[in-house]
């Protein structure tokens, strides 16, 4: 179809003229797991619907939009709620029989030539902005992995709900959207922050019970080491024995707290990215980033993971170091 050259793209309610295009779309975009490779660059949808099947939804489907620019039909979105669901469709009453109420974007197809242009942001706000009484789901064919569908509903503020596989064997991953609720955003911030320190905290903990440990044992074995006079060989041969023990006891603490502190950073981290993405959502209704603040400037990469956790990692594997080498002076002597 021929494209007017000033117009501008515009999201209009789908009728019986643009099913024809709609159709058109559909076929050039649906998914070919014949070619795997190409399924996961190309193809994704997964609903063969016929043309009678799009006349039907135009009257049934609480959302069916479709991106135009002039006479072009460059995408289209096709909504309903679980009130307008198929008895075949296993997945959506799977959903409804755990999530209740839903809103399910059942289609969304924007042509090649218009791909990476807006429309399908474009589109999904359209509904998003209207749509405010239950939860919005999105169920995406998850194999092949689709890392542009995933980054595109994450920017939207989807979040992944479940992975299910219905009778067909394609495995979806379904992604949820609910409208925010600033008193729950801030109940939940709180807990996040709460849990941050805590995490925080318990690092602190583990590195200074493992000096309190390494302290003992450290004394244990200049005891063992440092006895007075000329020891018969057979003391000498228990001392070196003693020795060897507290220095592999060492050796074992030490690895075992530098993997202890190693979960804990990367768990200190989970809950500072789920702090940081939380802000996000508040910084949309008038809050302030705090701790994502300045992570994004150049120079700033540091904030997001402090460098102090690894050095905090790091000290259990230097006296592990040590030990090893106390080992291997005593296995020497």
């Amino acid at each position: 179809m021929s494209t007017a050259g000033t117009a501008t793209i515009e999201i209009v309610r789908a009728g019986e003229a643009h099913l024809q295009s709609i159709v058109e779309l559909a076929a050039d975009r649906r998914l070919d797991v014949t070619d795997p490779q190409r399924a996961g660059r190309d193809g994704f949808l997964v609903s063969n619907y016929t043309l009678a099947d799009y006349r039907a939804r135009l009257t049934t489907a609480e959302h069916f939009w479709v991106a135009v620019k002039g006479t072009e039909v460059l995408g289209y979105l096709m909504a309903y709620s679980d009130e307008q669901i198929e008895p075949d469709e296993w997945l959506n009453h799977r959903i409804k029989s755990t999530l209740g109420a839903f809103l399910v974007i059942k289609q969304i197809c924007v042509s090649r030539r218009a791909a990476r242009s807006g429309v399908a942001s474009r589109l999904y706000h359209h509904v998003l902005e209207q749509w405010s009484t239950s939860p919005v789901i999105a169920a995406v064919v998850s194999e092949p992995y689709n890392e542009a569908s995933t980054l595109f509903h994450r920017k939207l503020g989807f979040e992944e709900l479940t992975r299910l596989t219905p009778p067909d064997g394609k495995q979806r991953m379904v992604w949820v959207w609910r409208k925010p609720r600033e008193a729950m955003l801030q109940a939940q911030y709180a807990v996040a922050i709460d849990l941050y320190k805590h995490e925080d905290t318990t690092n602190w903990h583990k590195l200074n019970n493992f000096f309190y440990i390494t302290a003992g044992l450290a004394a244990a074995l200049g005891f063992t080491l440092g006895k007075e006079g000329e020891p018969t060989r057979s003391v000498e041969e228990i001392s070196q024995g003693l020795a060897m023990v507290i220095c592999v006891i060492g050796l074992g603490s030490a690895l075992a707290f530098s993997q202890m502190l190693r979960y804990g950073r990367r768990y200190l981290g989970a809950r500072k990215r789920a702090a940081m993405e939380l802000e996000e959502y508040m910084a949309w209704h008038g809050g302030q980033r705090i701790v994502g603040r300045e992570t994004q400037a150049d120079g700033n990469a540091w904030l997001k993971q402090s460098p102090t956790g690894l050095i905090m990692m790091l000290l259990p594997v230097l006296v592990a170091l040590c030990w090893a080498a106390m080992i291997g002076i005593l296995i020497v002597n």
